[in-house]
């Protein structure tokens, strides 16, 4: 008989492919000291990250797994695998030791080593993650563009509701016209103001001279009462104010 130390795995494949994302891998490994490993996937990487995401936790791209440790021994093709919390498990080795069964599961032997990981598993992972990388450098620039015309598509709606409020703003403020014209009467001109007659400023006459005769034809009177000098024509002195004859 080979020797039954080494690698096994299990993948619980979710038919979608990049298992390294989407499916649960159980990994068995026996020792040649006796002991074995037993560690259990509990979620896919893509399904614990949206359980993260959903409960506002930090992403992580480490698997969750639950790993139980504990000792074996061989009897034929039977390996007993005593678990060191207590309790057991049975593995049921294949006739051509590539594989063992343990309960519903099926484990293919990967590796004869214990210490280094399956080439064929890093090589498998590695393409996988290279996958999802351009998936998911396309998905984004499809997610970008989608936003791009989501946000568009929302900025006109907005522009033409504010178009459709503004039209009705002026619509509403000014007096809806009917089909029929309306007569306005024309506006009543204001007659021309009736010029008032204003009659020519009156010329005043010049003054009538006055016909003063020469000074050798003026008599000279005297005044009875004061004896003044006066001259012809006075009815008054001069000088005491008497009434002349």
């Amino acid at each position: 008989m080979k020797p039954i130390s080494g690698q096994y795995e299990c993948v619980h494949s979710s038919g979608v492919g990049l298992d390294y994302f989407t499916s649960r891998i159980d990994r068995l490994t026996l020792q040649t000291t006796g002991r074995f490993v037993l560690t259990t996937q509990n979620r896919s990487r893509a399904v614990n990250a949206a359980q993260s995401l959903m409960k506002g936790q930090q992403v992580s791209s480490a698997a969750p797994e639950t790993k139980l440790e504990g000792s074996y021994s061989q009897q034929n093709l039977v390996i007993l695998l005593q678990f060191d919390h207590g309790g057991s498990e049975q593995a049921q080795l294949d006739s051509d030791e590539a594989g063992l069964q343990i309960g519903p599961n099926h484990f293919n032997k990967v590796s004869d080593s214990t210490m280094l990981p399956p080439t064929h598993r890093l090589q498998k992972d590695m393409d996988d993650i290279a996958k999802g990388i351009k998936i998911a450098t396309t998905l984004g620039g499809m997610a970008v563009k989608a936003a791009k015309t989501i946000q568009g598509t929302i900025q006109s709606v907005q522009e033409a509701g504010t178009q459709q409020k503004t039209a009705a703003d002026g619509t509403s403020a000014q007096p809806q016209q009917s089909g029929t014209p309306v007569y306005q009467p024309p506006a009543q001109q204001q007659p021309p103001a009736t010029p008032v007659y204003q009659p020519p400023a009156q010329q005043q006459q010049p003054a009538t001279p006055v016909y003063q005769p020469p000074a050798s034809h003026l008599e000279t009177i005297f005044c009875d009462q004061c004896g003044a000098r006066i001259r012809s024509g006075k009815r008054f002195c001069n000088t005491c104010g008497a009434r002349l004859p």
